[in-house]
């Protein structure tokens, strides 16, 4: 069936959906710009980032949408256009990347801590591809993992934007990566990387295959997004001193049970929520996105790979990430 293009108002607009569950009622409604607070930039969006929290908030399935109301937050690269007082480290017409509040708009207020330059050499829609996912790569196994030359790791659902970018941040320290992912062709894709061992992330059979390949050793760090049986299958082939990762939010919000006979190995369990680090840390987490981006100057990372479609086209966007086929990141461009 061939998506009805949405009618794409003059600027400013922004995303809404005045019945989540129906992607259908994705509509783009005429708003106003607001000049900048002190500390924050006006930025024009050019493309954005679909992250899945996204789908889930459309869908009316976001285990946590205390606001009450449905907000399309996430990745955005664009311009800088206006700001607001006390700001001396950006210029009108200085291109940026970051995360914002309300990024699903044509013009987006935000906070400086959450905005970094755009690498020259990379388009907006290539860099678009990188905040949200190299953040929580990097603070996942850098910061909390640790993950270090030699290291086992084992990266569940790799072919999205997270796994992709843990592919890369697990190759520059030079880690030995174990991954799975949910089909052949995104096996294949992974393999092409020139990743060993890869297995399949809709059976828990890839706990028998790990300790196998490890000779009962198991691997150092696991960076997981699979929920319910999966979390305690991953967890029995952590090695001792291990660290488990855990950036999924379905069995956190669903308070599920776990149990603390495998943790008498030294194991350490993260829960990480990315959006809950910049607000309550905006200092350290523009120090993390100055790194990674010195990363990107320095070419050790690349951007994903991503699929691009236009604004008129975001229900499309929507359905597409829904159905999981996708490699590395979706993106919605505002300029085509």
């Amino acid at each position: 069936m061939v998506e009805k293009p949405l009618f794409v108002p003059v600027p400013p607009f922004y995303l809404e959906i005045s019945i989540p569950g129906i992607l259908d009622e994705l509509t783009l409604q005429p708003t106003t710009r607001q000049p900048p607070a002190c500390g924050e930039v006006e930025i024009q969006v050019c493309a954005v980032g679909l992250n899945f929290k996204e789908v889930m908030k459309a869908l009316g399935i976001y285990p946590d949408n205390s606001e009450g109301y449905v907000t399309f937050s996430g990745d955005f690269a664009g311009k800088i256009v206006a700001l607001g007082e006390d700001v001396e480290e950006f210029e009108i017409g200085d291109e940026v990347i970051g995360i914002a509040a309300n990024s699903f708009s044509s013009f987006a207020i935000v906070p400086i801590h959450c905005v970094v330059p755009k690498p020259a050499n990379l388009s907006f829609e290539e860099a678009v591809t990188i905040p949200c996912t190299f953040l929580t790569a990097y603070y996942a196994l850098h910061h909390l993992g640790r993950l270090s030359k030699g290291d086992r790791v084992l990266i569940h659902a790799a072919t999205g934007g997270v796994g992709l970018a843990a592919v890369q941040l697990s190759q520059m320290v030079g880690a030995e990566i174990f991954a799975t992912a949910g089909n052949p062709q995104k096996r294949e894709f992974l393999s092409s990387l020139g990743i060993k061992y890869v297995m399949d992330s809709r059976s828990v059979a890839f706990a028998d295959e790990v300790m196998e390949l490890t000779d009962g050793k198991g691997v150092d760090v696991i960076l997981n997004c699979l929920a319910r049986e999966f979390i305690p299958k991953s967890l029995s082939v952590l090695a001792k001193f291990g660290r488990f990762l855990e950036i999924g939010k379905r069995d956190i919000y669903e308070n599920s049970q776990l149990g603390l006979y495998p943790f008498r190995n030294n194991l350490s369990f993260f829960a990480i929520n990315l959006s809950q680090v910049w607000l309550e840390r905006p200092h350290f987490t523009v120090s993390l996105f100055r790194e990674v981006m010195q990363c990107f100057e320095d070419g050790v990372f690349k951007p994903l790979p991503y699929k691009v479609f236009p604004i008129s086209e975001v229900v499309s966007a929507f359905r597409y990430m829904r159905k999981a086929k996708h490699i590395g990141k979706i993106v919605v461009s505002l300029t085509k």
